[in-house]
């Protein structure tokens, strides 16, 4: 899995989003954010769909599983979720959680999939991502220079000239005191 996602900032304007709001109520947006987050955090692109899933995530959120259960029937239906995988294999993906999990691991030496699960064509739409961390070029290392010295050493000079400056403002209180 991966440790956070993006949540697009129209995510309440969608319409598949709507659609379930207006059938399943507002608890709705919170099961969905709820179940994005298992997705996410446990495989990283899909979560297997179960009783036990529908208790955690109600648990979650403090709704009732039945809630949870139609604000899910209703994701398939709408197609936030895939309707195909759902029915074959119980599981919650969707094209657009598998291309957020794709971009967020580029960096990763190796990632496990089960290929069954698959909505995205990963030779042709992510062939051109490149690991970086298996090139010889470094990324993560900054060609800039680092001014931390020489900040370091301004800083020292105006710290020990205003404490000589404080010195010499405390002598002459004390020579007119």
């Amino acid at each position: 899995g991966i440790d956070y996602y993006p949540l697009d900032v129209d995510f309440l304007q969608d319409i598949k989003v709507r659609k379930i709001m207006r059938a399943c109520g507002v608890q709705s947006v919170a099961i969905l954010i709820s179940l994005l987050s298992s997705i996410y955090r446990d495989e990283g692109y899909y979560v297997v769909w179960d009783s036990d899933m529908s208790f955690l995530v109600a648990d979650e959120v403090g709704a009732s599983e039945g809630a949870v259960l139609e604000v899910v029937n209703k994701a398939v239906q709408v197609d936030f979720f895939s309707k195909d995988l759902f029915k074959q294999y119980k599981v919650l993906t969707s094209r657009g959680i598998q291309k957020r999990f794709f971009e967020a691991v580029t960096r990763r030496k190796r990632i496990d999939l089960t290929s069954e699960y698959l909505l995205v064509d990963l030779d042709n739409e992510y062939n051109n991502l490149v690991n970086v961390n298996i090139n010889s070029i470094n990324d993560d290392r900054s060609t800039q220079s680092k001014v931390k010295e020489s900040k370091e050493k301004k800083t020292k000079e105006t710290t020990s000239s205003s404490s000589k400056k404080v010195a010499i403002i405390a002598r002459a209180f004390e020579d007119n005191g």
